[in-house]
């Protein structure tokens, strides 16, 4: 039979449990939801190893041989719905030709970069560019902002063909790394519900 001092023990781990499924019950309905206006900026840099270079276009920043492209855009907390379209371009290089990149928009809910492409000055083309996944160890966010760090963007298939074309040595290929990537996105101040 259980003693006055067992039961009071477990009445108090029933009673934490509750407070704390009813704490992250709470967050979970603060975090998920429509997706909400932000503003931010994007840095892309080469993963290693591309043989690869790199510069901006249309007004991009350039700064360590990375590209910074500023976005507006929307995004939910949850990270499952939203798209931010990025100004500027960028182009990559190697061996006498080129890739030109503009019309950058992550789209989140797949998971894409969408974008218009053309090699050496010839037609663009409108392609999904670049993919990528979210985990907790690159993306984090809160009641201001949604941040990525250090997260590998991959060379998707739909734009292999003119990637391979422009770079048939390029150490990359549909699926592997092409960039790495840091950005923030922040929520428009009043639009974000109260934690």
């Amino acid at each position: 039979m259980a003693t006055l001092t067992t039961l009071k023990k477990r009445k108090r781990l029933l009673t934490l449990s509750l407070l704390s499924a009813t704490a992250l019950s709470a967050l979970g309905v603060a975090l998920v939801g429509p997706a909400l206006p932000v503003t931010g900026s994007g840095t892309f840099c080469l993963a290693k190893n591309t043989g690869l270079a790199l510069t901006g276009t249309q007004g991009a920043a350039e700064k360590e041989g990375c590209v910074a492209l500023p976005g507006k855009g929307n995004l939910s907390m949850d990270l499952m719905s939203g798209e931010i379209p990025l100004k500027g371009g960028m182009r990559l290089s190697a061996g006498g030709h080129r890739l030109d990149v503009t019309g950058l928009r992550i789209r989140v809910p797949s998971r894409t970069t969408t974008a218009d492409i053309a090699v050496d000055g010839g037609a663009r083309s409108s392609v999904t560019f670049l993919t990528y996944g979210i985990s907790p160890s690159h993306v984090t966010v809160d009641h201001q902002a949604a941040r990525a760090r250090a997260m590998n963007l991959k060379l998707a298939e739909p734009a292999g063909a003119a990637f391979r074309k422009a770079f048939p040595a390029a150490h990359v290929a549909p699926g592997g790394d092409l960039f790495v990537f840091d950005g923030s996105a922040a929520f428009t101040p009043g639009e974000v519900p109260a934690p």
